[in-house]
């Protein structure tokens, strides 16, 4: 549906949920009888933990697997309860965080979470849809439900989730019957293809009649109360007698650090697994070895491509090979980024050394090939590993929500120290009481900016030592995170700052890192200031800023640099010039492109997205460019958009016969965080403004929205073209830098027939990296002149068109002759006067 310039128009909700036909509604409302279908199988946690510990021997059992009770991932449809399967509580979000009034604070936000996640739910409910049987799965009860959305992961869904159906029944003319009473089947996903969109459902008791079906989908009762419980473990071990590590590794405050009173000068004291690593990235792991910058987490502050990842998987390896006893749970916020990590540790580590920890609610096709052999697997799933095997690990690497796992299987230090501690004093009783060693020596977390603080508790959780151990004056586990406040931050349901707020970034914005004087922040002219003399005595910063960018063309990263990083990055990138030989690029010739488009933007039918024919046009016009001269392979190609129905026009068009680019990467920006491609082609999409605050009200688009900005310019390597309205997107600060830049160095392309002026309001500061650029434009035209003029003296390279420009010179200096120019081997200069 076009959307028209009338005021009427503009008053509408362009979001609002599509029109339901009320005798569909009807269904849903209609009392039910359930018929419940086999589950997933899951892992039994009570019959694991009794393998080797029985109660006695541990601390007092953890609230309850979820808020149904049940095993596994379960549903619940009541957002109104508290994640505890309580009533709510009336509390209000403190503005402030602080150890007091913790759990309240995340409280009150778990519940809006709830309410958001159910909402969403509801959103994505299905009416009048076929179910079918399921592809390629002989057994009799598995039905097949395509669900639109999957690939792009708007709907949270997970092996073992309830799916609910309500079967629809028709009288002859095709109009739907009004039962009184009809059977809802609660569907067990049993996998999940995100590719088709499609979910394999066990589904008992189905009588093959219209095979119609309204489907429901449900929160994950699971995943909320795995939240909550990690906030009332924090709460307890925050009001606890002896919690100042818990307090620190939360609230850290300057005395919490070690104090500097001297320059010291750096050697690299051990020996490095990567031998590439950088000046910053081999201090980062120098100086967590060496712990000598207080009992306070240590923060690597990553921007894109400067190897947050690459530190991270050194420091671990540098770790366990420096301690023996040493074993270290190494974290992420997604099973992607967690299997990224398992592949670079793989290099350097054994299946009997690393696991990964994966939970049973993923299937196996969704694990790489490479990852696979480091998994523990029982029968058909994914499982926990014997007592025995597991505590052999040096390195075990799981996503945070599936380091629950370990807590509901009592590997956590906290379960580990009393049992170890109750086997000793039952045996030995004559002894002393015990004092072993924690068994978790550290915790590292990658891309942390990216996961929740309910989240990063729960791996916390796992090495948090137990109620009493500081007293004993033994060593303390380590807590390191590297991460990118600057990109996109947790995805959540909910729009709240406590969820939207990752622990990495509350800790960045504590006075103890962000006041630091060696903060990035606190640098000036683009350039990071050394630690001086003068500086002394001064708190050893427990960060570090990684600065070299190993993936873009400096043209592609100049403005992020500016506008997210105080100008501090580095270009360090080597073989990226293979797409300079395009004609497409204007002005200076960088790798960087906007092109111009005021084409109307357009809303699907029923609220269902915005999309842009032209935009979409142009994008794949860009990127067959690229392919007809053999300059990148189409699965070096990422066309990216923020809005899922521009996203699917362009799939549908690159597919077409006259284009033929289905190996194209093409999906919604979300889906590239993290990754990087050599020619990426942004369709900002939206090129009116109308409707622009409802986009940012529902954290859409990629305008007033600095961090998707930033991760939408920064995943390109060699080649960036934007294509947009500069008319709207100039209304937004970070795009109006972004503009300035590619029109001052014209690195654009008008449409055809229309000029734009850039505002004066807009022009934006020169960037440090734009001012090298320039400056090694100009110098490489310099040595060039030079050496066409040093070629012409010596009588060198003449030929007809030499002959033809020496003519012509000569011709000039005659006429200006009159004028006063003298000419010397060919180069004007005017008279000087005598002194």
């Amino acid at each position: 549906m076009s959307v028209d310039d009338s005021a009427q128009v503009a008053r509408l909700d362009v979001y609002a949920r599509p029109f339901i036909p009320y005798s569909l509604k009807a269904v849903n409302e209609a009392p039910v009888s359930v018929l419940p279908s086999m589950p997933v199988r899951w892992i039994d946690f009570p019959a694991y933990v009794n393998s080797f510990a029985g109660t006695s021997l541990l601390l007092a059992d953890p609230p309850p697997a979820d808020l149904s009770g049940q095993q596994g991932p379960s549903p619940t449809t009541n957002a109104a309860l508290s994640p505890d399967g309580t009533s709510p509580i009336a509390a209000e979000e403190s503005q402030e965080l602080r150890a007091t009034g913790y759990h309240m604070h995340f409280q009150h936000a778990l519940i809006q979470e709830a309410g958001a996640l159910q909402q969403e739910c509801e959103d994505h409910a299905l009416y009048k849809v076929p179910l079918g049987k399921a592809y390629r799965d002989p057994r009799p009860d598995m039905y097949s439900l395509q669900v639109p959305g999957l690939r792009e992961l708007s709907l949270r869904i997970e092996i073992g989730d309830i799916v609910q159906l309500r079967p629809l029944h028709f009288d002859a003319w095709g109009e739907i019957l009004r039962i009184p009473h009809i059977f809802r089947h609660d569907a067990v996903v049993w996998s999940i293809d995100r590719l088709r969109e499609t979910l394999t459902l066990c589904v008992y008791g189905l009588l093959p009649r219209s095979m119609l079906f309204n489907a429901c989908f449900s929160v994950q009762a699971g995943r909320l109360g795995a939240l909550y419980r990690s906030v009332l473990g924090i709460q307890k071990a925050l009001q606890g007698g002896d919690a100042s590590w818990t307090r620190s590794m939360l609230f850290p405050e300057e005395a919490d650090g070690s104090l500097q009173r001297t320059l010291n000068r750096f050697q690299v004291r051990v020996e490095l697994e990567d031998p590439l690593l950088n000046y910053e990235q081999i201090r980062a792991v120098d100086t967590v070895l060496t712990n000598d910058f207080g009992r306070v987490p240590y923060l690597i502050s990553g921007p894109p491509g400067t190897g947050k990842t690459k530190t991270l998987v050194e420091l671990a390896l540098q770790l366990v090979s420096k301690q023996k006893a040493s074993h270290l749970l190494v974290c992420a916020p997604s099973d992607p980024a967690a299997d990224t990590l398992v592949q670079r540790l793989s290099k350097h580590l054994r299946p009997s050394q690393l696991l990964r920890l994966t939970a049973p609610s993923r299937s196996f096709p969704e694990v790489p090939d490479s990852v696979l052999p480091f998994c523990y697997v029982d029968g058909d799933m994914f499982f926990l590993p014997p007592l025995a095997q597991m505590m052999r690990y040096t390195i075990v690497v799981t996503t945070c929500r599936d380091a629950e796992l370990m807590l509901r299987g009592r590997l956590s230090n906290a379960d580990l120290y009393s049992l170890e501690k109750g086997v000793l004093s039952m045996l030995h009783p004559e002894e002393p009481a015990p004092r072993p060693a924690l068994h978790w020596t550290g915790l590292l977390v990658d891309e942390a900016a990216q996961a929740t603080e309910p989240e990063a508790l729960i791996p916390l959780s796992v090495i948090a030592p137990p109620q009493g151990y500081e007293s004993n004056e033994q060593p303390l586990p380590l807590f390191v995170m590297a991460g990118d406040q600057n990109q996109l931050g947790p995805r959540t349901a909910s729009r709240t700052a406590a969820m939207q707020t990752s622990l990495f970034e509350r800790l960045l914005e504590r006075p103890l890192y962000r006041l630091h004087p060696l903060a990035r922040s606190k640098q000036s002219g683009g350039v990071m200031r050394p630690l001086r003399e003068s500086m002394l005595p001064i708190l050893r910063p427990p960060f570090a800023n990684l600065i070299r960018n190993y993936r873009s063309h400096p043209a592609i990263i100049a403005t992020p640099s500016s506008l997210f990083y105080n100008d501090t990055l580095e270009p360090e990138a080597s073989s990226i010039t293979s797409l300079l030989p395009w004609q497409g690029w204007k002005g200076s010739r960088w790798p960087v492109l906007f092109a111009c488009n005021t084409g109307p933007d357009e809303i699907e039918q029923d609220g269902g997205g915005w999309y842009n024919n032209t935009e979409a046009k142009m994008a794949c016009q860009y990127a067959f460019s690229f392919l007809q001269l053999g300059l990148v392979q189409a699965g070096e190609i990422c066309i990216m958009s923020p809005f899922s129905a521009q996203v699917r026009v362009l799939r549908k068009l690159a597919r077409h016969p006259s284009y033929n680019m289905s190996a194209v990467s093409i999906g919604p920006l979300e889906a590239f965080q993290g990754l990087e491609s050599k020619l990426v082609i942004l369709c900002t999409t939206r090129t009116r403004d109308r409707f622009i605050e409802q986009d940012v009200a529902r954290g859409l688009g990629v305008i007033h929205e600095p961090r998707r900005f930033n991760v939408a310019l920064t995943r390109a390597k060699e080649g960036l073209i934007v294509i947009g309205n500069p008319s709207v997107l100039e209304n937004d600060k970070h795009w109006a830098a972004f503009l300035s830049f590619c029109h001052r160095n014209g690195l654009w392309e008008d449409e055809a027939g229309k000029k734009w002026e850039m505002a004066a309001s807009n022009a934006a500061v020169v960037s440090k990296m734009e001012r090298q650029l320039v400056y090694q434009m100009e110098s490489e035209a310099d040595r060039a002149q030079d050496a066409v003029i040093g070629m012409r003296r010596l009588g060198l390279g003449r030929d007809e068109d030499e002959d033809i420009w020496q003519s012509g010179m000569a011709a000039e200096a005659v006429v200006q002759d009159e004028d006063g120019i003298e000419y010397e081997d060919g180069i004007g200069h005017e008279d000087v006067p005598s002194s």
